[in-house]
């Protein structure tokens, strides 16, 4: 039906600026400002390849697509996530993934699936190696911002420098960089993937400038990554270097060993490598060995302070001292485990490890340095699927991964050109660091991304797959018509709604960002209208409407505000009835509405105690509720309560405090005595910073 030639440029170009523009963007206007960004551009990168994919299927009256050896695992994978979505605690949560990480919902792997087929039919050796000179590029700026981040101080030097962005993060970037990925774990991770792809172009050759462009490349990723400090990037950069080095002895051993044996005078690796190449890893080995000694190593972490950058606001496992982190670790994975327990088939759902942890986290990460953060992941992508998927979706994800593991072994084995060979190497070196450095970190965009769409390079560039046909059977052209008018209205819908999401965290943030409960009304109005579906819009819109109610004067006005801000947080709990976060926005409100109208104390009691049933083991939790019974002068249960809450935690200052306050309102004589001796055995130290300030009648 004609020459349609549009609709291959449109996915040859999406694909172009898909994989420069996700490692680099950010934005400052959004709740997340680095994964919500990326992870919207690739659903616009999607949706724009696969409308263009149907529109040119339909004008060729056939879907053309090519097969690939991981048919069956991608499919497997597919229907474990599915499956475990459509049985999940929080389908909304499987579905768009977790709020403010994104990246792992269904609909981010049924993009990265889409994503990978249209490459591999799509795209040629040529245009591969073009897209991926197009993301080491991107990576070079990557890269050269991460170097600029960190302060320098140079060693029996003048020299130093303080960070070109110091003081505008909430974070220390001067002491961990973390680029245009948002942390210095995924900054750590995206460079140890692009490396040995950087080796891949400069030992295959081309103009000097060329590959001086690699060298630059290589050396300044080397020193970004460098100040990551990331533990578990470090060691999944060491396996892929080590995958790389041994991985090149083997496939070219004939080659050396021939060397060796029979000519080892003249043994030289100009015949294996060219002269330039050689020289050019001489300087790079050299660079990186001078970056090792000036700037030291994760795990040496020379003048690094890296536990200044610990906030409450999202998880840093990775932060502190190395003890402390591998203990927390080994928490984390415990309640994950217990997860995985109580849901063995298909986990509890995809991405909602945050409520899992709740529910089943260990009591001794009460003790812990972090024990009031929240665990939106398991540090551990395998631990993390194992609990989220159960074990259909665990296997799924290691049956993926085995598959490319042994076709790339047995075609490096098999033999074919040296310079596919190459590919193949560099191909499992990547993913081999990629998937080292999950066993203590989990994927985000960028990464995610390659992950999925690596497996297409190698299947390209070693030789394309072959091309199969659906017939489409549209004989009119009034059928031809309807079916593309469909296409286009399904493209400019799913376009719409990336944009309508956009602009609803937009506003949701200015929202969060305002002090003026009147503007806070007004931005989460206009997130939850663009966004009917999202219950942390609602939940918010409730409480903020609750504060409006409580400053208004007239009867009736308050009257019909406090009705529209329950419809609210009962349209959210509705939407999300086990998500803890919700349920803690229902609170606040009906707290802050309790203290002007006692009538709604009870709902504030039960609602308090419903979240505590959500989270047993988490004494932040416990705690809050013991605070409600004695806001309800509720003093028994709160006194019941805050025992619970000393023996989750023993060194909970305020707990102790509030315990014994509360035996002093019961006029409880003996139990305050209990308490006093039991708080001077578990703190010996600090029990008189928590009982000056009391009734001293009993001390």
């Amino acid at each position: 039906m004609g020459n349609f030639k549009f609709p291959d440029k449109v996915i040859e170009y999406s694909f172009y600026a898909l994989f420069f523009l996700v490692p680099l963007i950010w934005l400052p206007f959004n709740s997340e400002l680095f994964e919500f960004n990326k992870m919207l551009l690739v659903y616009i990168a999607t949706i724009a390849i696969l409308v263009s994919w149907l529109l040119k299927s339909i004008n060729e009256g056939s879907l053309t697509f090519k097969r690939t050896p991981l048919d069956l695992p991608i499919a497997v994978f597919l229907l474990a996530n599915l499956a475990s979505t459509i049985f999940s605690i929080d389908r909304q949560i499987s579905i768009f993934g977790y709020y403010s990480r994104w990246n792992g919902g269904l609909l981010s792997t049924i993009s990265y699936i889409i994503l990978y087929y249209a490459l591999v039919t799509f795209f040629n050796k040529e245009k591969i190696f073009q897209l991926l000179k197009i993301l080491l590029l991107s990576s070079l700026f990557v890269a050269i911002y991460g170097v600029l981040q960190h302060q320098v101080a140079i060693k029996h030097t003048h020299i130093s420098w303080k960070g070109v962005d110091q003081g505008f993060w909430a974070v220390n970037s001067y002491i961990q960089s973390f680029s245009t990925l948002g942390h210095a774990n995924w900054l750590a991770a995206f460079l140890l993937m692009i490396i040995p792809f950087s080796f891949f172009f400069l030992w295959k050759g081309g103009r000097f400038l060329e590959q001086l462009f690699y060298t630059i490349i290589l050396i300044l990723a080397f020193i970004a990554f460098t100040f990551t400090y990331s533990r578990g990037g470090t060691i999944g950069f060491v396996g892929a270097m080590l995958v790389l080095f041994f991985g090149t002895l083997f496939v070219f051993r004939d080659k050396f060993l021939w060397n060796i044996k029979r000519r080892l005078i003249n043994f030289s690796l100009i015949k294996i490598f060219p002269t330039n190449f050689i020289i050019l890893l001489l300087v790079i080995a050299a660079s990186w060995i001078a970056t090792f000694y000036l700037f030291g190593n994760a795990f040496t972490l020379r003048g690094i302070n890296i536990s200044a950058i610990k906030t409450k606001n999202e998880t840093q496992l990775a932060s502190g001292s190395g003890s402390e982190t591998g203990k927390i670790r080994l928490i984390v994975w415990e309640g994950a485990l217990e997860t995985f327990k109580h849901y063995p088939i298909f986990g509890s759902g995809v991405e909602t490890f945050t409520l899992d942890y709740y529910k089943y986290r260990p009591v001794e990460h009460n003790l812990t340095g972090e024990w009031d953060f929240i665990y939106n992941k398991a540090h551990n992508e395998f631990v993390n699927y194992l609990a989220t998927t159960g074990a259909v979706g665990f296997f799924s994800y290691l049956f993926l991964i085995f598959s490319f593991v042994v076709i790339t072994t047995r075609f490096l084995i098999k033999g074919s050109s040296t310079e596919a060979k190459a590919f193949g190497i560099v191909a499992i070196s990547s993913y081999a660091g990629y998937h080292a450095q999950n066993f203590f970190g989990f994927s985000v965009v960028a990464i995610a991304l390659l992950f999925f769409t690596l497996p297409a390079f190698f299947f390209i560039a070693t030789g394309e797959p072959k091309e199969h046909k659906i017939a489409l059977r549209l004989k009119s052209s009034i059928s031809n018509l309807v079916a593309k008018s469909l296409v286009i209205l399904l493209g400019v819908f799913l376009i719409y709604f990336c944009f309508a999401t956009w602009f609803a965290d937009y506003y949701y943030n200015r929202g969060l960002s305002t002090t003026s409960d009147s503007e806070s009304y007004k931005s989460f109005k206009i997130a939850s209208t663009l966004r009917p579906d999202e219950p942390l819009y609602k939940a918010d819109l409730g409480l903020s409407t609750i504060n409006l109610a409580i400053k208004e004067t007239e009867a009736n006005a308050r009257k019909e505000k406090i009705a529209e801000s329950f419809n609210y947080l009962t349209e959210s709990t509705n939407l999300a009835p086990s998500n803890i976060v919700i349920w803690q926005y229902r609170l606040e409100a009906l707290y802050n509405l309790s203290q002007v109208v006692p009538a709604y104390t009870a709902q504030t009691v039960k609602t308090a105690e419903k979240i505590a049933s959500f989270a047993p083991n988490e004494a932040e939790v416990q705690y809050n509720l013991a605070n409600i019974y004695v806001f309800a002068s509720q003093l028994k249960d709160a006194q019941k309560q805050l025992e619970k809450v000393v023996a989750l935690k023993f060194n909970y200052k305020d707990a102790w405090k509030l315990l014994l306050e509360v035996d002093l309102q019961l006029n409880d004589q003996v139990s305050f005595k209990q308490h006093t001796v039991k708080l001077k055995s578990v703190l010996p130290l600090e029990n008189k910073e928590i009982l000056n300030g009391l009734d001293k009648k009993w001390l």
